[in-house]
């Protein structure tokens, strides 16, 4: 009996599903807020290169969601760092 019950809770969930689609505008805002998030990590000091590459890849997600190219993600994520960029690093 107790399967009969587990598998209709299971079917239930299934059609109320817990988490709803984001939106354009919500997917874009989290996007940016990451972006700034990323830019609070780099200039911290101590070892926070977990942290850094735990929102790096929140950022590539978020673009690729977004659709963006990846050279328009790697750019934007340039933009927040606080590494320097050379001239020779720029790309046309």
């Amino acid at each position: 009996m107790a399967d009969r019950e587990d598998i209709a809770k299971l079917i239930a969930s299934y059609h109320n599903p817990p988490n709803k689609l984001r939106s354009w505008q919500e997917i874009n805002a989290r996007y940016k807020l990451t972006l700034e998030n990323y830019k609070k990590i780099c200039f911290t000091s101590g070892d926070v290169r977990d942290q850094k590459i735990a929102t790096h890849a929140e950022i590539k997600t978020l673009g690729w969601v977004l659709g963006k190219p990846d050279k328009d993600v790697i750019k934007d994520i340039n933009d927040y760092s606080n590494r320097p960029m050379f001239p020779t690093q720029l790309q046309k």
